[in-house]
């Protein structure tokens, strides 16, 4: 029975054409993931059991094992690892010449992002700027540009976005920050490729300029997300946390939705209205859709859209139907043939796995439509169970990327499933008719009008549902093999709906109790230490014997309004690991290095007790510290602020009048025989002022000022005489760790954050282990 199935499978075209193209995807991901010997040994052995049990012919093997490696080796050919950039980097004042190659992305009113080809390589560029105004910068203009050059932050840390690997997506290897003054224009003739990319640009601004007489914001922000795509105009703060909440945040950015939409009205008014001939309809309709591709940016969800509408139209115009599913593989795999980065793209994993889950579940869809009672009947099931399905299959990428879960996501999507291709098609269309200059400000003006109480309405329908408890649901960070698990089980469901039998209903109960089982997080017993490698900046994360969790400093706040490396990296692992509460945060002291993240993690979690060092600190940090975080508690000195069975939490304060670092706070941690002693940037001064109350020894030793000179001689070290010292540092201008401290550390073992990255200690009950983290392997490792 099983080859029977298998054969008549085998010999479908359609599949065959799915399996070529998962097995190119296997090909490109072994690439990215470094797994190719591990997927070409299971493929191997797949295949030799399929030959052998007849299920499949050696030539369709072979040429499935030539997909496999092509794909493997186009990645090889088209994926560059490194430049002339990166050769030269880092440099405080570097002048590059080249050429802005993408659209100026100004999300943030002072700063402007866009991409800059140079001779040495393609670097992405930061600008800065008091006066906001970054209307000189154009696509396709040649500038020089002075600033500082740097590689991108790796990812050091658990949990850590990976900034340096998502560039390489775009194959450049470092970036640039410069002020907007430090750009000058070079006078050099544009291409006729960017000649028309930058009328393209030009043109979508002033048609959102002429929208801005007649729109306020949101609904100018919305709009023109929507018709121009996510890096037309940033929203307010306020209206892209209501999306994100209300599960609404894909209507902010164009996408392969759209182009439906805009091509489904473009026939109706055409053919259904006015009745324009059929082949002139198609032929329209396919420019209409390649020009507003072209205006959005072409993303990659816009592109599948835009591909796979053109190859359904040109199929309709010589009388050849297409099978959704082997169309939807043959784009997918066009597409990594041509740019092999897409696979790490989100919007592309988002666009085909949801289009993928809609064709799958087109018998659960498909119902009578003779009469309009059955019309009636199929709208309205359609309507609910559209955006269920995208909502099934859209879940776990949410939670792997961003983890949250949108509680009402379903109900607010079949909320605007009326309405919102109106607002889409009269967006796109007034648009095109305002590129006519005479027209230009009555079709904005009519459109506007007709358009602002819907995306009045999709502003209050976002708000409610955003402001309803448990809108958004933090959750952990589910793995990849839990995510292919579940993806497994939502195509057995479906089978189970088309054709049920007990097998697979056996086999699918089964999974769901797999899944289930491993979402199970039995916490271990032992106290952990995690260091955070955060540059110059200090984070330690303490996890008791009986799960409790404390934080000692923040590290920095963002630069020049970005998010801080709290939000970026502590919370990212926290919510990845569960971690919702803390039961107490020390702060140091009010340098922006140890506290600059403390409101972004009191904002985000629950945290039982804030020590701090003073109440008359009079920085910028301080003040916000004190205005937001309460109750808030002065460290005393040589006081238990937290005890367990063999474990103890103990603060020590030195007060050194007009000395911030000698006046942090001195935690010392134990459990058993183990000990450990966080200096905060307390050096010599304080420690001689109270080493008569300090343990006489401890296991590991956290230098104080990332091992600035002063922090310790040669005496503190055989006081304390510990076994390890931990240096939080990196590549800094003040040469932190300094020559004299790493002298007298010669004989001593130091871990060090520039070069083992984030540290972990484990004690247990056969004492304790270090490990380091591996950035190759994302994982820690025994040093």
């Amino acid at each position: 029975m099983l080859r029977q199935i298998l054969n008549f499978t085998i010999q479908n075209k359609n599949f065959v054409m799915f399996i070529t193209a998962l097995i190119y995807i296997l090909g490109v991901f072994a690439y990215f993931t470094n797994h190719a010997i591990l997927l070409s040994v299971i493929l191997s052995i797949c295949a030799i059991i399929g030959i052998l049990k007849n299920f499949i012919s050696p030539k369709l093997v072979l040429f499935w094992i030539f997909i496999f490696y092509f794909a493997f080796f186009n990645c090889t050919f088209r994926i560059k690892n490194t430049d002339e950039l990166v050769e030269i980097a880092p440099q405080k004042n570097i002048a590059l010449s080249g050429q802005i190659v993408s659209i100026p992305n100004s999300n943030f009113s002072d700063k402007s992002k866009f991409f800059f080809q140079t001779d040495k390589g393609k670097t992405l560029v930061t600008v800065t700027s008091l006066d906001e105004d970054f209307s000189n910068l154009k696509i396709g203009n040649y500038y020089e540009i002075k600033g500082k050059l740097r590689t991108p932050f790796e990812a050091v840390n658990p949990s850590q976005f990976d900034y340096g690997k998502y560039l390489k997506n775009f194959g450049t290897f470092t970036v640039v920050y410069a002020e907007k003054s430090g750009i000058t224009p070079i006078n050099k003739p544009l291409s006729l490729k960017w000649k028309f990319l930058q009328c393209l640009n030009n043109t979508r601004i002033e048609i959102l300029n002429t929208h801005k007489k007649y729109l306020k914001s949101p609904n100018l922000e919305i709009l023109g997300g929507i018709v121009f795509g996510d890096d037309a105009v940033a929203p307010p703060d306020y209206i892209r946390t209501n999306f994100i909440n209300s599960g609404l945040l894909h209507i902010l950015a164009a996408s392969g939705m759209n182009v439906a939409f805009i091509y489904g009205f473009w026939f109706f008014f055409l053919r259904k209205l006015f009745k324009v001939p059929y082949k002139i309809t198609v032929l329209s309709g396919m420019f209409v859709i390649i020009l507003y591709a072209m205006m959005t940016g072409l993303g990659a969800s816009v592109i599948r859209a835009t591909i796979m509408i053109l190859f359904i139209l040109a199929g309709k115009l010589i009388n050849r139907d297409t099978h959704s599913i082997a169309l939807l593989s043959l784009v997918a795999m066009l597409m990594l043939i041509y740019n092999p980065a897409y696979l790490n793209d989100v919007g592309f994993q988002l666009s085909f796995l949801v289009t993928f889950g809609l064709f799958v579940s087109a018998s659960i869809l498909t119902s009578k439509r003779d009469t309009l009672k059955d019309k009636l009947v199929a709208f309205v099931k359609d309507t609910a169970l559209v955006p269920f399905i995208a909502q099934v299959w859209v879940a776990p990428l949410q939670m792997f990327y961003f983890n949250t879960f949108s509680l009402y996501s379903l109900f607010a999507n079949i909320s605007i499933v009326l309405f919102l291709p109106l607002i889409s098609f009269g967006g796109f269309v007034s648009s095109i008719i305002a590129i006519i200059k005479p027209l230009s400000n009555i079709s904005c003006m009519v459109f506007d009008f007709v358009l602002t109480p819907f995306l009045n309405l999709l502003v209050a329908i976002s708000s409610y549902f955003a402001t309803l408890p448990h809108s958004l649901i933090q959750t952990t960070h589910p793995s990849v093999y839990q995510v292919i698990l579940y993806y497994i089980i939502v195509l057995l469901i479906t089978l189970l709906f088309k054709v049920y039998s007990k097998k697979t209903l056996a086999l699918t109960l089964s999974l769901v109790l797999i899944l289930g089982l491993s979402t199970i997080n039995i916490p271990n017993k032992n106290l952990e230490i995690i260091t955070f490698s955060l540059q110059n900046a200090d984070s330690f994360l303490i996890k008791t014997p009986q799960n409790k969790y404390f934080i000692i400093d923040t590290a920095k706040s963002g630069y020049h309004g970005g998010k801080s490396q709290a939000e970026i990296i502590i919370l990212k692992y926290l919510k990845d690991n569960g971690i919702k509460n803390l039961e107490g945060m020390i702060i140091t002291h009010f340098d922006n290095d140890h506290s600059g993240g403390a409101v972004d993690l009191y904002k985000n979690l629950k945290i039982k007790n804030t020590y701090i060092n003073e109440f008359n600190n009079h920085s910028k940090t301080s003040k916000d510290i004190y205005n937001t975080i309460k109750p808030l508690t002065l460290a005393k000195n040589n006081s238990t602020i937290y005890t367990e069975p063999n474990f103890e939490i103990r603060t020590y304060h030195a007060n050194i009048a007009n000395n911030d670092n000698e006046s942090s706070i001195i935690t010392y941690v134990k459990y058993k025989d183990f000990s450990m002693l966080f200096m905060g940037d307390a050096g010599l001064i304080s420690y001689n002022t109270l080493k008569n109350q300090l343990p006489k020894e401890v296991s590991i030793l956290k230098l104080g000022h990332h091992g600035a000179k002063g922090t310790i001689d040669k005496k503190m070290l055989q006081e304390l005489n510990p076994q390890y010292v931990l240096i939080s540092n990196a590549h800094n201008d003040y040469k932190h760790p300094h020559v004299l401290t790493l002298n007298v550390l010669r004989k001593t073992k130091v871990l060090r954050t520039d070069i083992n990255n984030s540290i972990k200690v484990s004690v247990g009950k056969k004492g304790y282990q270090i490990y380091y983290f591996d950035k190759e392997f994302k994982s820690y490792r025994k040093l």
